[in-house]
């Protein structure tokens, strides 16, 4: 049964990407180069894995007996379920909180608040080292999305506050 249900993940992925790339292929140049690049080297390893499933077997543990796995990483039981469930958490409500700030303040703000805090928070930085590696990661963003590439960023809500009372 799992490996039916492989073999089906896998084969969606296949004509999923069989067709990207036969939609791409029909575009002009410039438009379907993107697209074709990804979806082309992303097909070879979609069917890599699909013959990877259909024909070759699971690794055993050395009692003989047959590996829990997920796809292809071994499930990790030492860690309590209500642990990984609050880093999970923890996760989603950090990017939920940088969405939310991006849309509250803006881009351009965000981006280095949100890496302070990161740093400060998670990664147990020092200050230098956080001062330093925000200020560099966002020139890096902000030099290559706002100088050379000119994104245009979206608007955020406190700057329409701010442009109507202003008015």
């Amino acid at each position: 049964m799992q490996k039916t249900l492989s073999l089906l993940f896998d084969g969606f992925f296949l004509v999923l990407l069989a067709a990207a790339v036969a939609t791409a292929w029909q575009w002009p140049f410039a438009t379907g180069l993107f697209p074709l690049t990804i979806a082309i080297p992303v097909s070879l390893v979609a069917a890599a894995q699909f013959a990877k499933d259909a024909f070759f077997q699971g690794g055993q543990n050395e009692d003989g007996g047959q590996r829990e796995r997920i796809r292809d990483i071994e499930v990790d039981r030492s860690v309590p379920a209500h642990l990984v469930a609050q880093r999970a958490g923890t996760f989603y409500l950090c990017a939920l909180g940088f969405l939310a700030a991006i849309l509250l303040i803006g881009f351009k703000l965000s981006v280095p608040l949100f890496m302070v805090f990161y740093f400060r928070r998670f990664s147990r930085a020092g200050w230098l080292v956080t001062v330093v590696l925000t200020a560099l990661l966002t020139g890096l963003v902000l030099g290559l999305f706002d100088a050379i590439l000119h994104v245009g960023w979206p608007d955020n809500l406190l700057g329409h506050v701010l442009d109507r009372w202003k008015a």
